[in-house]
């Protein structure tokens, strides 16, 4: 009786100490986004989604769509992602979180996916962005990669769970990678889609589930 009563204590602590809301926002509207690359909606493999579209080719720079006026800081990032590349075809597409802009230059964090390496160590990538430009060199060593099955022409769900300065990426329900130290630690910023040196790619059911304190 008192361990049943004991937990009942926790858990009822626990319920009036943190909340979640789950916000959506996989209708892409152009009034809640703001996009640096060209992008259309469409219809693809049977769900609605956008597509990002990349203008011009650059080996240092990325495409992002981000929420306008946001702050996250903890809690969860999903949606379903695809790249309509063949597996021939280099294709470098993910999300990013904790966005802010110090005078013109961007700063976030990003897990991206290479799904032309599906199953292989580097099919998934840690890369913070402190300057606007594309830092990957920094970051080959294996601890900041996974190796989720995320193969091309074909959707793959990510989540992404933060707390403070640790991250764990899941895709299809299963933990491929965790990250205990953040480059920019606990932070807070907006959170968007991540297009790399690839022509297009595409992203649906995007939504954030903040936790929160009760005070």
């Amino acid at each position: 009786m008192k361990t049943l009563l004991f937990a009942s204590i926790i858990s009822l602590v626990t319920l009036k100490t943190t909340a979640q809301s789950v916000e959506n926002y996989g209708d892409f509207s152009p009034k809640q986004w703001t996009f640096s690359s060209k992008y259309t909606k469409e219809n693809y493999l049977g769900k609605p989604a956008i597509k990002l579209i990349r203008e011009k080719e650059t080996a240092t720079g990325a495409f992002i769509a981000y929420l306008n006026d946001y702050i996250f800081s903890d809690g969860s990032i999903e949606l379903d992602i695809a790249t309509p590349l063949p597996k021939s075809t280099i294709s470098f597409l993910g999300l990013l979180f904790h966005f802010n802009k110090v005078g013109n230059e961007p700063r976030y964090e990003c897990f991206y996916f290479r799904p032309f390496m599906s199953g292989q160590s580097g099919a998934m990538q840690y890369m913070p962005i402190n300057n606007g430009l594309v830092n990957w060199p920094d970051y080959q060593a294996a601890v900041y990669q996974g190796a989720p099955i995320c193969k091309p022409q074909q959707w793959f769900h990510v989540k992404v769970e933060v707390k403070g300065p640790m991250a764990t990426v899941f895709v299809d329900g299963k933990q491929v990678y965790q990250i205990k130290n953040l480059a920019r630690g606990s932070s807070k910023g907006s959170v968007g889609l991540w297009l790399g040196n690839t022509p297009e790619g595409y992203f649906a059911n995007f939504r954030v589930t903040k936790a929160s304190v009760i005070k």
